[in-house]
């Protein structure tokens, strides 16, 4: 006959032993599991979130926004012109276009530089980036005054292949027809056509005529050259009949509108006779910005021989059938 402590003792015995196993089973468990990823003593590092994937090469960065409108000024984009207001942003292929007496200023990113878009003008935003801000003038002008950096470059192109280039300046890049001048107040910059570069400094100016090479930098001149002579004319439509000399690369403009300023700095204009209009301004406009006005007479209409005898004149009626 057993005895009960005996039994007690065996079963507690047994259950140990079970126990153990069980444990050494669970530890080899765990070890293959785990082990051969997280040795013993290491702690499992928390994965990174992935890093956001570039964009595309070149896509821009930053964008030309709108600091200041005088007038009416329009913007193209996605090929309808639509009036512009400040705090827009311009976006690369976006065009603007000045009316006669506007102005438009343009800031990229949060930079102190400004370019500024008179009357008469049309810029297209090209590619902007942190390391290149593009630009091309189209027609008219661009006033610009570009804050250095080592790490950026603007550069102002043209259709006919004409390319201002600078880090740091202060100056005026025209296009008028097929010639483009750039007049430097501050800084440097570089011009280059036909694959000649020249180098436009403070208080210079350069022109390049046709898509030709850049001719050699000049200083900017102090006075405004403008010549104008006026002769009656033959027809009394007309107020006066008007032919002048500026400097090549010199705007004009009659009673505010444009006048064709030819190679040689020639130009000439004929204004018709309008009531009220008894003088003629004529406004020159140096690459540089420096401006010179004149005042011309109209002519009077020339003197008839005598009153016009009464001519008879016939009416013939066609009457509704």
């Amino acid at each position: 006959m057993s005895h009960p402590s005996r039994d007690s003792l065996g079963r507690a015995l047994a259950l140990g032993l079970c126990l153990v196993a069980l444990l050494a089973t669970a530890g080899w468990f765990f070890f293959e599991r785990f082990g051969a990823t997280h040795p013993p003593g290491a702690v499992a590092a928390v994965p990174a979130p992935p890093e956001p994937s570039p964009g595309p090469a070149g896509m821009p960065d930053v964008r030309a926004t709108v600091i200041e409108v005088v007038g009416a000024v329009e913007w193209a984009h996605d090929g309808k012109w639509e009036a512009l207001r400040v705090g827009h942003e311009l976006a690369p292929d976006d065009s603007v276009r000045t009316s006669p007496g506007a102005k438009v200023d343009l800031k990229v990113g949060d930079e102190a530089s400004r370019l500024s878009i008179p009357e008469r003008s049309e810029v297209r935003v090209g590619e902007v980036t942190r390391a290149v801000h593009n630009i091309e003038l189209q027609r008219g002008r661009i006033d610009v005054d570009y804050h250095g950096r080592e790490d950026r470059v603007l550069r102002v192109r043209s259709e006919n292949g004409t390319v201002a280039e600078t880090r740091a300046a202060r100056f005026t890049m025209l296009r008028n027809g097929d010639m483009v001048a750039v007049a430097t107040r501050g800084g440097s910059v570089n011009l280059s056509s036909a694959g000649v570069t020249v180098l436009v400094g403070a208080g210079q100016q350069s022109l390049v005529m046709k898509g030709a090479k850049p001719l050699a930098p000049e200083p900017i001149p102090l006075e405004v050259l403008l010549k104008v002579a006026s002769k009656a004319s033959a027809q009394d439509a007309l107020c006066v009949s008007l032919s002048g000399k500026v400097r090549v690369g010199t705007e004009v403009f009659v009673e505010g509108e444009p006048a064709l300023v030819a190679s040689d700095g020639s130009f000439r204009a004929d204004v018709p006779r309008r009531e009220g209009l008894g003088q003629v301004k004529v406004v020159a406009r140096e690459p540089g910005g420096e401006i010179r006005e004149m005042m011309m007479a109209c002519r009077p209409p020339r003197a008839r021989a005598g009153p016009r005898q009464a001519e008879s004149v016939k009416f013939r009626w066609d009457e509704a059938r």
